[in-house]
């Protein structure tokens, strides 16, 4: 009679029961939503389960199922528990997979369940292929708690979110902003909470490209020293650290009107020699400074800037312009003009 027909076989059927059985338990008493496999589809992974709070809160988190029905699955044991033996081509699917792994055996006289979580750490070779032991007192009807508590507490992470959005908005409104590094950092050679905002204004190509040119870079701690930065030891042991830590530091400096950021990092890094401490008509105070050092700092950080261009598909012209507002903020185009 099957001849011309599709047949549903002994196996398909002891499948079913399986998924059945269990769907029951995870639907009913857990209150959580069973999403079968398409068979077709099948590599070791029966079913998803997503987890839902009393409430009704769908979670996001997520266990998966493997099933197996038949008397078989019970007929070997040891003191601890039933011993379910897998296949070798099931293994690194089920380690790699994005959610924790219960196997599950259905008797089908007692209609019992019994569950393991499934860890490399647990299993042993058998054979060609591996076994696993499943407790005797893991019982799916009742397991809820014990389930749910393989998984850490569901994140409610929106009011911080929130708040990353909040300062987002401020970065990309703002026309420039002092990130203030502390005296107690300079002297621990601590450039870890600047390379962290950094970081942070790189989190998105968008962000990144609303601060270019935004980040003004002070020190406090100095007031009271009668001192220039530059004249001071452990700027100059500091400085070297912070330039080779901020690579990016072109793309973003502050350059616009009065801004010291570079021209500061600049003259920490060079020789300098103060002609006179009394500032002349234009309130400024005349030092030389040997060169050579700068050289090198433009050379070690265009590279950077270059990264930043590319990585946010800036025209050329861009880069020329932040470019030319660098060698400006460092008084270096006044000096070619000059000569």
């Amino acid at each position: 009679m099957s001849k011309g027909f599709p047949t549903y076989s002994k196996a398909a059927q002891k499948g079913d029961r399986g998924v059945d059985l269990v769907s029951r338990v995870i639907n009913e008493e857990f209150g959580w939503l069973f999403k079968r496999n398409h068979q077709e589809h099948d590599f070791g992974i029966d079913a998803q389960v997503d987890i839902i709070l009393e409430d009704g809160t769908v979670t996001g988190q997520m266990i998966a199922l493997q099933i197996k029905y038949g008397k078989s699955f019970f007929e070997e044991k040891n003191q601890w528990g039933y011993i379910f033996r897998g296949d070798i081509k099931h293994f690194n699917y089920l380690v790699n997979y994005p959610a924790p792994v219960l196997i599950a055996i259905c008797h089908p006289s007692s209609k019992d369940i019994y569950w393991v979580v499934f860890s490399p750490e647990i299993t042993s070779r058998a054979g060609e292929n591996w076994k696993i032991t499943i407790p005797f007192e893991n019982k799916l009807n009742g397991s809820k708690k014990t389930i749910l508590d393989l998984l850490p507490p569901p994140s409610n992470i929106l009011e911080e979110v929130q708040h990353y959005w909040d300062v987002n908005e401020v970065l990309v409104t703002s026309e420039h902003f002092h990130f203030i590094i502390d005296r107690d950092d300079v002297r621990a050679l601590n450039t870890s909470p600047i390379r962290s905002f950094f970081d942070r204004i790189k989190g998105t190509r968008e962000i990144a490209a609303h601060c270019q040119g935004k980040v003004e870079i002070s020190f406090y701690g100095y007031d009271e020293d009668i001192r220039e930065l530059y004249e001071i030891s452990e700027m100059r042991r500091y400085v070297p650290i912070l330039v080779e830590a901020l690579p990016e530091l072109f793309f973003f400096a502050y350059t616009g009107e009065r801004a010291a950021t570079l021209k500061t990092i600049a003259l920490c890094l060079t020789n300098v020699e103060i002609h006179s401490r009394k500032p002349d008509p234009n309130n400024k105070i005349r030092v030389e400074f040997t060169t050579i050092e700068i050289a090198e700092f433009l050379e070690s950080h265009f590279p950077g800037l270059n990264e930043m261009t590319v990585w946010l598909n800036m025209p050329l012209e861009e880069n020329r312009r932040i470019s030319d507002e660098v060698l400006c903020a460092l008084g270096l185009k006044e000096l070619s003009k000059d000569t």
